[in-house]
């Protein structure tokens, strides 16, 4: 957490296309270090793109996750393009692995009401609290795709969970993990002082701020259930990329079912 934020590989250049690397669940920016070697020793590709990697903490909240990452992104423009006219800014590719993968896709997807109405019973006009927790609520569940995306690629990503976020080492992994995030703090308090105003299923969590990264991968969570639907927006194309490991059931690479991968209406699709 303390190294969170976007990192360059070389000068920025105004003219090339951003290709952000999101790293996975426990990962860093390493992972990427054989495709971004790949990149730069591509002549054509090297002059048409530059690699941005970003390092963010992996124990928070999907959405919690997805916000973040966003705010870095504007930092990163804010320094390097304060006039906000550069072509770098049109044509980011956005490529994640793993839990990396499931916030490229919240990051092009327009949420719409769907993440806010499985999280509360009333509109956010009609929310009650604090004005800063009910921003920030706003900000966790209401979002357009971020600005300047135009293709995203998922590796593994488990979209609609994941079958180990259940297991009993996962439980344990889910108790270490961290619950203080500030953002859910603004959730716990609204959640206590109006607790009817969260949905049943979900009010116990936001009362104890205990909702994290590993929970939010779980198949039955009301919030992944409701996000999985979220498609990137129009104009934005995106491929994903599978594993299947022979004899792994359900069907998939060992970790991620096939089924959790696999999205509607991809511009293209590999199973490896």
């Amino acid at each position: 957490a303390h190294r969170a934020g976007v990192y360059l590989m070389e000068d920025y250049d105004p003219a090339k296309r951003p290709l952000v690397m999101l790293h996975g669940l426990g990962s860093s920016p390493l992972v990427w270090a054989r495709l971004s070697n790949d990149v730069w020793g591509d002549r054509s590709l090297r002059n048409a793109f530059q690699i941005w990697h970003v390092v963010y903490s992996t124990d928070t909240p999907l959405l919690v996750t997805r916000r973040r990452i966003a705010r870095y992104l504007d930092r990163a423009f804010e320094i390097l393009d304060p006039e906000h006219d550069d072509p770098a800014r049109d044509g980011i590719v956005i490529i994640g692995d793993s839990l990396g993968g499931v916030i490229a896709r919240l990051l092009s997807a327009d949420s719409g009401d769907a993440l806010w109405s499985a999280s509360f019973t009333a509109a956010p006009s009609a929310l009650q609290g604090d004005a800063d927790d009910v921003r920030m609520a706003r900000e966790l569940l209401v979002f357009a795709p971020y600005p300047g995306i135009r293709r995203a690629i998922f590796l593994a990503a488990p979209h609609r969970g994941s079958p180990l976020a259940d297991r009993w080492y996962s439980r344990i992994a889910h108790r270490l993990a961290g619950h203080r995030a500030d953002e859910m703090q603004s959730l716990r308090r609204i959640a206590r002082a109006h607790p009817h105003a969260i949905q049943p299923a979900l009010r116990q969590g936001f009362q104890a701020a205990s909702i994290n990264s590993i929970s939010t991968l779980q198949e039955a969570q009301p919030v992944r259930r409701a996000n999985e639907s979220l498609l990137p927006a129009p104009g934005i194309a995106y491929h994903t990329i599978a594993g299947r490991r022979a004899g792994a059931r359900p069907e998939g690479d060992g970790v991620v079912p096939l089924a959790s991968a696999l999205l509607p209406d991809a511009a293209s699709t590999s199973i490896v």
